[in-house]
């Protein structure tokens, strides 16, 4: 009802560009609409023409409750309700009595009545035709089940009429537009039956092994695909569906076919690939970086080429750490002349596995020989991620050299949205050791001098608007006062208090001095207790979390009560673990006794699985609030010292601690006794 008069309004500024009023349902066009009304709608639409406010809507209202009356073969007790609903109001009554007792059609009824009933019959005429040739086709389908399965074409690469019917009516019910790897072959047996839905499932499993789809390296279209490739991808998804560990049953050049497959995928890639390039990551990573280095070789600087750095940046997380080092190789040789591709690339490298002196050596060099302006923003982003104390006073410097105020302003803002993305923009990739107070507070002032706030883009009250990179920039300059906000203790602080000396609009400065007072008195205080609380902590000198602090706080004691235990307890196991060093067994062991502990204030599911397949070690969940604890364990032993900072930095804190509820994690170390020195 609500969609109808929305499209009521677009009618009626149309008719009144033309100088005419909207006062019937027909001239709103239903027919070419989603919008239907059934005889079970009349009350609906009678309370419409009593509680409309324009009486243009109410004769509207009046003139579709009408047609649903001479559709319900004009009940006298409908009659009796239009009388009814239009008593004491005039035009309405006039109205009613016209439309019971019609004067004799207009050249406009006339031209109108004439339209719709050719429309109507076009109609039947095309539904007709589609139920004939729906009904040939699958007299047709059933009489050829094995040309399904085995056309028996000289090429092999060929695929019948029959097939692509069959494909598309797949497709069709399905209603699945997010990719074109659709297994879904046994919704075709409800029409056609089951022994074509078998013969369908067989011809697209054995095709795929016959045809050879060309890479865009090798001469492939870029804006079109195929239907070999598509019926490929289809037998592709059935294989990888039904049969158990898949990939173990393929041999390389059956990997390699399959990614040849993989590139005419739809949104990104197939579902199978990462099980394929897990068996061969040799062989898929070969692949794919010599269509990178293609899409490279033959871009252009204003066009961007959708291709595979765009699949990889997005979709291909799981073999960021393989391609990454040939990536940043790459990129030490030459300078992307798109930039959307410099921001794939980046994106890439940064989420990997290279390190952050690796990423903070290119990025200084770039920005020490690069002739590109407008690619200057995206590598201090960079810079500032994995180093901030060389590359912050950098950004300054260059910040303060520019004499184009404008191209000044550009850079900053692009600068600030790369660092943080944004809820429009999504999550930035941008490393995080910018996070401490005393960065965050530079990167606050620095940015507060060359994004002035009086300079901001005011939209409070402006409407609907679509925002562009400035809203975005001062969106992302105040995030930073966020961040650092959400940092307890002293140094935080002592960063706020000297934003609120060097703020460069003094008429902020009395605002930071009242945040810097309220973030002591936060550090100072924990949250009130409740007094069940008390209660409960005069019991047993515990109490249940109510938050996601009060659960961190929890766990921690837990890990201090089990260190004690094992150290000091008379029933310690602490010479059993010792002896065992897989990791697996270690965390059956604490996961255990962190349950045993709950006392109903905390469970702890078994390697709950994260939406992108990821599963921590532990993730502690309080009762009453939803904000779940990420807890990673890692034996000390086991671990270089810099791969454990490795692991604390991407895994924990870059996995697990994303979600935007949690805030803590527990970082979790088991030492054996036999390890000395970590390098």
């Amino acid at each position: 009802l609500a969609l109808f008069w929305y499209l009521v309004e677009i009618k009626r500024v149309k008719f009144s560009r033309e100088g005419k009023q909207l006062r019937d349902w027909w001239g709103v066009g239903l027919w070419h609409s989603y919008i239907s009304f059934g005889l079970q709608d009349f009350e609906l639409l009678l309370s419409e023409v009593q509680n409309r406010t324009l009486l243009d809507d109410k004769l509207i209202a009046l003139s579709l409750t009408f047609n649903l009356y001479i559709r319900a073969e004009r009940l006298p007790a409908q009659r009796r309700q239009l009388k009814a609903i239009v008593r004491g109001n005039v035009e309405l009554s006039e109205r009613l009595t016209k439309l019971l007792r019609p004067d004799p059609l207009s050249i406009e009824d006339k031209k109108w009545r004439k339209q719709q009933a050719e429309w109507e019959r076009k109609a039947l005429r095309n539904k007709t035709a589609q139920e004939r040739n729906r009904d040939q086709w699958k007299e047709h389908v059933m009489a050829n089940v094995e040309l399904i399965r085995n056309p028996s074409f000289k090429e092999l690469d060929a695929v019948s009429d029959t097939q692509y019917y069959l494909y598309n009516w797949m497709r069709q019910q399905t209603n699945d537009n997010t990719g074109r790897s659709n297994g879904n072959w046994p919704i075709l047996a409800s029409e056609f039956g089951l022994d074509a839905a078998r013969a369908f499932r067989d011809g697209a499993v054995t095709y795929w092994r016959r045809n050879q789809p060309l890479l865009v390296s090798e001469g492939a279209a870029t804006n079109s695909t195929h239907f070999s490739s598509l019926f490929g991808l289809t037998g592709l998804a059935i294989e990888s569906i039904e049969i158990d560990d898949w990939p173990a049953g393929l041999n390389e050049a059956d990997a390699e076919l399959a990614f040849r497959y993989a590139m005419h995928e739809l949104n990104g890639f197939p579902r199978w690939l990462p099980l394929i390039f897990h068996k061969f990551p040799d062989a898929i990573s070969r692949m794919v970086l010599r269509e990178i280095n293609f899409e490279l070789e033959t871009e252009d600087e204003n066009k961007d080429s959708y291709y595979v750095l765009q699949d990889v940046s997005g979709n291909g997380d799981w073999l960021w750490n393989e391609i990454a080092p040939h990536l940043l190789a790459t990129l030490t040789i030459s300078e992307p002349q798109n930039l959307r591709n410099l921001e794939y690339l980046l994106t890439v490298i940064q989420g990997s596995s290279c390190t952050d002196s690796q990423i903070a050596l290119l990025a200084s060099q770039k920005l020490n020989h690069l002739d590109k302006k407008a690619h200057y923003a995206y590598w201090f982003a960079t810079w500032v991620g994995v180093a901030p104390e060389e590359a912050i006073p950098a950004l300054e410097n260059y910040l303060n050299a520019q004499q184009d105020g404008e191209e000044r302003v550009l850079t900053a803002s692009i600068f600030i949205t790369q660092l943080l993305g944004g809820r429009r923009l999504g999550r930035s990739l941008v490393r995080e050791a910018y996070r401490t107070p005393a960065f965050l507070k530079s990167l606050y002032l620095l940015m507060h001098r060359h994004l002035r706030r009086n300079e901001d883009i005011d939209r409070a009250n402006g409407g609907v608007y679509s925002p562009g990179l400035r809203d975005n920039a001062q969106e992302a300059r105040d995030q930073l006062f966020g961040l650092l906000k959400e940092i307890p203790g002293k140094e935080t602080f002592v960063a706020i208090k000297e934003i609120a000396l060097e703020h460069p609009d003094e008429r902020s400065r009395p605002w930071f001095q009242f945040h810097a007072m309220k973030q002591a008195e936060s550090d100072a205080d924990s949250r009130p207790w409740l007094l069940g609380q008390v209660r409960e902590f005069t019991e047993i000198q515990e109490r249940t979390p109510s938050n996601h602090r009060d659960l961190f706080d929890l766990a921690v004691m837990r890990m201090n009560d089990l260190k004690d235990d094992l150290e000091n307890g008379d029933s310690s196991i602490a010479t059993v673990l010792r002896t065992i060093q897989d990791e697996v067994e270690v965390r059956k062991v604490i996961g255990n006794w962190c349950r045993d502990c709950a006392r109903g204030r905390y469970s702890i599911p078994q390697e709950e699985e994260l939406a992108d397949a990821k599963r921590p070690d532990f993730r502690w969940h309080g009762v009453g609030f939803d904000a779940p604890l990420p807890m990673e364990l890692k034996l000390a032993d086991n671990w270089s010292g810099p791969d454990l900072f490795e692991r604390l930095r991407v895994q924990l804190c870059g996995d697990y601690l994303r979600d935007n509820r949690s805030r803590f994690g527990v970082f979790l170390l088991v030492y054996r006794g036999e390890k000395t020195a970590w390098q």
